[in-house]
Parts: C-alpha cells; structure tokens; sequence
C-alpha cells in the first residue's frame, strides 16, 4: 500500500504537545466531516492517515528507530561503536526525542482510527466498503496499543476521540486490560478485512484476513509471556493455524529473494503478509521513505555505485555462530563482505569465514535496488515486514510445545522453516564448507577459483579471502552451487600446490535431531535460537526477550563476550540495567498529563 495523497486534511492539524495534543480540528478550507465520509474512495482516503504513522518520516517507528534503534543492542547486533545517546546504547533519558516522538506517532495512529471509526456510524458509504475499512481501522488501532503495551508496559488506553482538553489526561491502564482490548479489536476485524487473495498477491501494506489472524497468534503469545498467563496460548495456536489452513501462504523457496523484493519494492504477499511500504522517487517531490535501508549493509560511500550504505549495525560473533555450516541465511543475514576503502567501485574484499565478529548486519543491500532509489543518499523506498510467514510458523510452533511439549506437527513447522534456510527445494546438495588442506605458493587474493564437475546444475563460487605469504590460509563461499552428486573438481590460478577440499550438503541437513527436542524446555531453546536465525533485524528479538522475562541475563551474559571480541561497543552492554525492560514514559507526557504523576516506570524517575 503505497500511501495514498490524502485529499482531505482531516486529523492532519493534531498538535503534540501541551494540552491539546489530540484535539482534531478540520480546516476552514476543507471539506466537512459531515460531507465527507460518504463514498468508499473518501473512507479509503481517511484510512491512509491511520496507516500513516507505521512509516512516519520523524523516523520515529518503521522508518528507523523501530526497525533498527530500539532493537538493539542485544546478544544478535550492536553499533559498531557505543558513542552518543540513544535507546540503542542504554543511556537515553526519558527525555529522548525518539521514545517521544514513537509515543506520540502511535497514539497519533490511535486518534485517527477511533476518529475513522466514529465516523463510520454515519457514512452513508456502502456497508461492505464500510466494513473493511473498519475492520482495518480497529487492527491498526490495535496493533498501535500492541506496539505501546509491549515497549512500555501500562499505558492509557484510549478507545474514543479527544474532544476536550480533559480527554487527554487519561492514566496507564493494566497491561491485561490492554492486551485483551487489542485482541478485541483485532478478532473484530479478522471477520471484516479481505483475504489475501481478494487483495491480490502484490497487496502487502494493508492488512488482509490472515495478516490480522497471525498478528492475533502474536499478540496472544506475548499476553501469556508478558501477563505470565498460559491462558492465551490456545488462541495462539488457533489463530496461527488459521493462516496455515487458509492456503494462502507459503514460503519463498530462497531466503535472500524476499530481502531483494523488499529493496526493490516488489510485494509478495504469499510470504509477507504485511509490510510497511515506503517510496522515495528520484526527485523527491512526493516521498514517505525510510532510513533503515541505508543504515544497514557494509559500508558504503558511493551512492552512485552500489547505494549509499552506513553500515552502522554490525551481528555479534554469537549471532554468526549459531548458524551452522550450510545456512544460507546467515551470510546473507550477515555480510561476508566488505568494500575496499567503503566504496563499491572498487570492489568487495570477501571475510574469512572463520571471523565471526565485526560484521555488518546486510539483509536489506541498496545494490540491489534501481540506479535512481541507490542514487538517493540517506533515503529509500526498501519495505519493512511486519509478519513473515516464517514468523507465523515459529510463533505457532512457540505456543504450541509450550502446551503440549514437542510433537510431530509442531517439529515440522520448525523444519519447514529451515529447509528453506539451507536451500533443500532451492539448491538441494550444495557446497556448504571448503576446507584448505594444502595451502600451496604463489597466490594472491586475486586468483581465481573454479568448480567444475560433481554433477550440479549450477556450479559452484569461492574467493581466496586470506592469504600468507603466498599461500592461501582462506576462502570463502560466495555461492555454494546446486544439486551436487559427488565432489567437484576445484581449481585455483596463479599458484600451484593448493589442494581445497569440499563438503557437500545433504537434504536432510536442516532436519531437527532428537536431541534438538528431547523435551519441552529442550525444544523451547532451540526455537527461541531458530527465531534469532531467522528473524534477526526485524524488529523482534529485543521483544522476544521482553517476554521470555531473559533480557537482563542475556545481556548479562554478554559482557564477557563482548570484552573479549568487541570491546569498543561494551558500553552498550555495561549501560543496561533493570530499568531497560521497558521504556520510560516520555517526559513531556509525565510532566502534562496529571494522572501520570508518580507513575513513571521503575528505574526512570
């Protein structure tokens, strides 16, 4: 969903700050409210500026801070430095502009969606345009609460327009009463919005039946972590399978193709349910674009070649190891490159594979995207997702050991998602190690590396990434191959002496081993693990972490790492106390609103 121009500028002149923060007042210049929610297109129209703050260009929410910044740092990736004040390097204060802003933009989103849905009672618009932008506005107005309830625990819910300056002092609510308005909300709209079908596969910004149902199976497993109440499970389950059962869904069959649809703005909604979609044009006339894309990847300073990258996130060697050999997402995930002197004209200098630490962070790369988006310095169009299918399949799998211990169904959701990982439908056998057994004389970094031979379809491509004195000391993979039958051949120029001995990958690889689920707690770990080599960079783990109540020893239990491996962002580590399990309430709202006196959270009065 490409926002829309919003023809009307309802909800538009909605201060944030003082007293009239959500007051909503119409133009003289515009239409009235009273003539304008008559036609489906107006409805739609309205219904945009709810979809609106997802990608605020504050970068406040997906555009930066909620895709990146407030994610980290935690046992997946950090800054490659610990300088300045952010959310990212524990030192913010509740003053921080982006905990304000954030605040701000959801609640915002929530002002708009109970304005919209007010004025759905009167529409004269036809009832089944009627219904779906209502069931869109009430999972939006959910989904807003769920983003709120998750980063700061108690926090006012607000189900009706501010009308009155006394509308805005409303005081945190339970998490619980919270939690089971949005599961209102949303199991309201599940029954309203379309399917993904009736949206057509390239619909991935507005949410569809089996978005709002795996949402649902999210919020549901985060309510029984964050309440400590199983209770919710069962729902959990439910709805996640509803969005197996619908058929409407599955998984794209190479790992790295869905990060390349995203930087290029091509929608695919069998696996993505729902994205955040950002656009940028060249000229920049008309843009609500993002900045994580280009915060993201190694580092590059030539925007003309390759796309502007800061490459300011690296993975932690902890992270990088708890892939194992023949995962083809973890060097996507994960850079195994960089470019000489920053500057993609130049070229990549490709990782050893034995440095698991200080690598940047790549699953979106601006190479990918058009010469006229990669053009753009700091700003792009790449979209953000929301809900993979992979995560629906990991959540269901969560909820479901977590009731009933291991079992064949909820194993197969786990090996459905790592069969994919190691490429078994996509490459079958490939390459997945290379070993120097003979390292040889006379080579350089630029000899090259050739596969011929062992019956793939596609053969394989390495690159000398280290070499002493002649002889090589490593080499890395740039692309394992397809569908091997017996070793290859490997040939190397410009030396002589080297013997490099392969490994090939067997289908049955990715497949869980009975040690993996010999129990319930047993089982519990290894998907929490799946769900980092999965998911990493998209916004979850730190939540994740939240609702496991293991935030604190996580990175607890990274100091010594980080000591030892990266010592130049252990601040970043050391600064983390108690007080980092949820955000502080922004000063600005702790010092307006009278009923949050005293109620700021634990460790940021």
């Amino acid at each position: 969903m490409k926002k829309q121009v919003i023809t009307l500028s309802i909800l538009l002149s909605i201060s944030l700050s003082g007293c009239e923060k959500f007051l909503t007042e119409l133009p003289q210049d515009t239409a009235s409210p009273e003539t304008f929610f008559q036609t489906g297109d107006q409805l739609t129209s309205a219904l945009m500026s709810v979809y609106s703050p997802l990608g605020s260009t504050d970068e406040s929410t997906y555009s930066r801070f909620l895709s990146l910044e407030a994610d980290a740092a935690t046992d997946e990736f950090s800054l490659r430095s610990a300088g300045g004040i952010a959310a990212n390097t524990y030192n913010a204060s509740a003053s921080y502009i982006n905990f304000t802003r954030c605040w701000n933009n959801l609640y915002l989103g929530i002002e708009r969606a109970n304005f919209l849905l007010e004025k759905l009672e009167t529409s004269t618009a036809p009832l089944a345009d009627k219904n779906q932008v209502k069931g869109e506005a009430l999972f939006l107005r959910g989904y807003y609460h769920f983003l709120l309830v998750s980063y700061w625990g108690d926090v006012p819910l607000r189900l009706t327009t501010t009308k009155q300056a006394s509308d805005v002092n409303r005081p945190r609510t339970p998490a619980k009463e919270v939690y089971d308005q949005i599961i209102k909300d949303m199991t309201e709209a599940e029954a309203l919005v379309k399917t993904a079908t009736a949206w057509g596969v390239t619909i991935t910004g507005r949410v569809s039946k089996t978005a709002v149902e795996g949402i649902l199976s999210r919020v549901n497993l985060h309510a029984a972590g964050r309440l400590k109440d199983n209770s919710y499970l069962p729902a959990a389950v439910s709805w996640g399978k509803k969005v197996i059962a619908s058929n409407e869904h599955r998984l794209n069959p190479d790992y790295k193709q869905i990060f390349i649809n995203q930087s290029q703005d091509v929608n695919d909604n069998k696996e993505c349910l729902w994205e955040v979609e950002f656009l940028r044009d060249a000229t920049g006339i008309y843009s609500e674009y993002e900045r994580f894309g280009s915060t993201y990847g190694p580092q590059n300073n030539n925007e003309k070649v390759g796309g502007f990258m800061q490459g300011v996130y690296y993975a932690t060697g902890t992270l990088y190891s708890s892939y194992a050999d023949g995962d083809l997402r973890r060097d996507w995930t994960i850079s195994n490159y960089l470019y000489v002197n920053t500057d993609a004209a130049q070229g990549k200098v490709y990782t050893n594979p034995a440095t698991a630490w200080r690598r940047p962070l790549a699953k979106w790369r601006r190479e990918y995207q058009s010469p006229a988006a990669a053009a753009i310095k700091n700003f792009g169009p790449t979209n953000f997702p929301l809900l993979r299918y992979s995560d629906v399949l990991l959540t269901l799998a969560e909820a479901d050991n977590l009731i009933n211990g291991p079992t064949a169904e909820n194993i197969e959701y786990v090996n459905q998602v790592r069969r994919r990982a190691y490429g078994v439908t996509l490459v079958g056998r490939n390459i997945k190690t290379l070993r120097v057994t003979t390292a040889g004389t006379g080579y350089t970094l630029n000899s090259i590396v050739t596969f011929s031979g062992g019956g793939a379809t596609k053969d394989a491509k390495a690159v000398i990434s280290a070499v002493s004195s002649g002889r090589i000391t490593a080499i890395t993979i740039v692309d394992g191959g397809a569908n091997y039958t017996t070793n290859p051949t490997i040939t190397i120029t410009g030396g002589t002496g080297a013997v490099i001995t392969p490994t090939i990958s067997n289908i049955s690889d990715p497949e869980l081993l009975p040690a993996d689920y010999s129990s319930l707690p047993v089982f519990n770990t290894f998907i929490v693990k799946e769900r980092s080599r999965e998911l990493t960079g998209e916004g979850h783990h730190k939540l994740d972490l939240y609702r496991w109540g293991t935030f604190l020893t996580t990175m607890q239990a990274m100091i010594p790492i980080i000591t030892t491996n990266f010592s130049t962002v252990l601040a970043a580590y050391t600064n983390v106390s108690a007080r980092d399990v949820a955000f502080p309430i922004p000063i600005q709202e702790m010092s307006l609103n009278p009923a949050m006196a005293g109620k700021q959270n634990p460790g940021w009065e």
